[in-house]
């Protein structure tokens, strides 16, 4: 039987830096079950006075989007400034599975200090993502695939404005990776992989996956 899915918002904040696009992470207190030590973007579960007026849970996963954002960093955002740029879904066979809605947020550069609460979230840092993404190839903090398939999105876009008229063009994908294995290599592969209905890496055409190599996870996509 397989793990109750949770419903959680995840709320990508960016902002344009000095050379580029800027976004935020936190990293989770080592001690915690779930990616304890992971840098991540702010969010968290979806608690059940989010539905409140009768939202439904697109709905209330701007809500608690905001909320979790605000919890965790101390920054306070506009449920309907949120826009939606994907939604993941924890794969079967983890312990733990999350339905999570990731949205883009935008700030100023005169956004008001991150505080973290030193519980849950230990630390934070604003940083282009493909600092980020260099970090953790190099071993240097860990990230979670969604993060970093996010990352790799980001690092595309040159300015916040990009980024929001890549998200506002392209239609928001709901993702449910299939884990396999590929060359003794942990292989996540997602809709538009050519492997992605049977499960099979090698099979030939478009590549839409992250390989675990080390502990370090590697996106790999292309058109064929």
């Amino acid at each position: 039987m397989s793990a109750e899915i949770s419903a959680a918002a995840t709320v990508v904040i960016v902002r344009d830096g000095a050379e580029g696009i800027e976004t935020l992470l936190l990293r989770r207190h080592s001690q915690l079950k779930v990616s304890g030590g992971h840098w991540v973007f702010p969010g968290g579960r979806i608690d059940p006075e989010d539905y409140a007026e009768d939202r439904d849970e697109a709905q209330a996963s701007r809500v608690a989007g905001v909320r979790e954002t605000q919890e965790e960093s101390g920054l306070v955002l506009n449920p309907e400034s949120l826009l939606l740029l994907s939604h993941w879904t924890t794969p079967p066979s983890m312990g733990r599975r999350f339905a999570t809605w990731f949205y883009l947020a935008t700030v100023g550069q005169d956004v008001p200090e991150v505080i973290v609460d030193g519980e849950e979230m230990d630390a934070f840092c604003w940083a282009s993502p493909n600092t980020f993404l260099e970090q953790h190839r190099h071993g240097e903090l860990a990230l979670l695939p969604p993060t970093v398939v996010t990352l790799e999105e980001l690092h595309r876009c040159a300015s916040v404005a990009a980024a929001q008229c890549f998200y506002r063009d392209r239609p928001a994908p709901f993702i449910t990776p299939q884990i396999t294995k590929h060359d003794d290599r942990v292989c996540m592969l997602y809709a538009g992989d050519a492997g992605y209905e049977a499960r099979d890496p090698l099979s030939p055409g478009a590549k839409n996956r992250c390989y675990l190599e080390a502990g370090v996870w590697r996106y790999e996509c292309s058109a064929d």
